[in-house]
């Protein structure tokens, strides 16, 4: 039995007569009427009652009908699917992201992205770099955003900065260095601090203690997290300050007010980072439409491509 068999069989049903039914297929009545025979013999039963002017369905017929209809509309619905598929608007986008990322650009692209593609799954993994990078390069992960620059691997990923976050400083609402807009970090020699453990972030663990020395102390280090939702959370217990980019304003946590640090400007860049051999069609269409355009702290950074 053919798929076209049965597609010429679901329009002589409609019609009940072989001359529109042709009309309809494009194709000349013999033909049509062959393969209805055909057909009827394969099944080695009647589907119609024809006479000189009429055409009739049997039962056999009117049982085949429902069925290859449904038949019909699973194929065609495969093909769509695999055309969709093809062109990136069906799929599902595996992401990795840090927590500073969720925050606010994350979001941002998503929204966008899903205006042009709303069919396309998004999967999301919140991660550390490392971890983002490892599954990056091992093909788990589509894209990824993270910290830049990326150490282990990362010449081997194409890289694109994408914001560039101002570092603030964490502090309990009634500590008394809260009462400014902004503060010292010199001025916060004496105090306890929370950071990401190095074990788990170490270029940002790094990154931490040595603003701190350049600010002309070692940062006496109280508690160590492995997120920073985590420290913010110790932050309003009283445990500490920490460390955190500008974006965690906008999820504001009871208790724990966000100061910016004098003197010159820190901040960290979160980029993109993509294998630059993947040809899964979702990564293109996100890639195309470049949903980072117009993020809150963009910077225009160029593509680093991999080496």
């Amino acid at each position: 039995m053919e798929l076209r068999q049965l597609r010429y069989f679901v329009v002589l049903a409609e019609e009940l007569h072989f001359g529109r039914a042709a009309t309809r297929l494009f194709i000349v009545q013999p033909a049509l009427s062959k393969q209805i025979a055909l057909l009827e013999k394969e099944l080695g039963t009647e589907l119609f009652v024809r006479s000189r002017r009429h055409v009739e369905m049997t039962a056999a017929g009117r049982s085949l009908l429902a069925d290859a209809r449904q038949l019909l509309a699973q194929v065609d619905g495969v093909s769509l699917r695999a055309q969709l598929a093809s062109r990136g608007e069906v799929g599902v986008l595996e992401i990795g992201f840090i927590v500073p990322a969720l925050y606010d650009l994350l979001p941002y692209m998503l929204r966008r992205y899903r205006t042009t593609y709303p069919a396309v799954e998004l999967s999301l993994h919140e991660l550390h770099t490392r971890d983002i990078v490892n599954r990056v390069l091992s093909r788990d992960l589509h894209i990824g955003f993270t910290r830049l620059p990326v150490s282990a691997g990362g010449n081997l990923l194409q890289v694109r900065p994408l914001v560039e976050e101002p570092l603030l400083v964490a502090m309990p609402a009634d500590h008394p260095a809260a009462a400014g807009e902004s503060v010292a970090l010199a001025g916060l020699a004496t105090e306890n601090f929370i950071l990401i453990t190095r074990s788990a972030e170490p270029e940002l663990h790094d990154w931490h203690v040595a603003a701190c020395a350049a600010a002309g102390f070692t940062p006496r280090v109280a508690h160590q997290v492995d997120r920073t939702n985590v420290a913010v959370g110790l932050v309003a217990s009283g445990l500490g300050l920490c460390f955190v980019p500008e974006a965690l304003r906008l999820a504001p946590h009871p208790g724990v007010v966000y100061r910016r640090l004098d003197g010159p400007r820190r901040s960290i860049t979160i980029g993109a980072i993509w294998y630059p051999d993947c040809t899964d069609p979702v990564l293109r269409t996100f890639l195309d439409v470049q949903p980072w355009n117009g993020a809150r702290n963009a910077v225009a950074g160029p593509l680093i491509p991999a080496r």
